[in-house]
């Protein structure tokens, strides 16, 4: 079948209580649709890692420059 295409952003977070809910806020505040969110260890990533899933890339690009504007540390693939 067709190759379904995901829209996802990893962003490092650290790892401290809160820290999952402060960019799922940050994102709903904004109006930004999320897929899907995890916490990703791995050992490319000091801290953890969230892989956040949305629908399409017009979300994507949002949360990109939102998160970058508070900081994130922002990985596309």
């Amino acid at each position: 079948g067709p190759i379904k295409k995901t829209y996802a952003i990893h962003v490092e977070i650290a790892d401290q209580p809160g820290a999952l809910a402060s960019v799922a806020m940050l994102l709903a505040e904004n109006s930004i649709s999320i897929k899907n969110i995890g916490i990703l260890h791995n050992r490319e990533f000091q801290e953890g890692v969230l892989r956040i899933e949305f629908y399409e890339q017009d979300a994507v690009e949002k949360a990109t420059a939102l998160l970058s504007k508070y900081s994130y540390i922002i990985h596309t693939r």
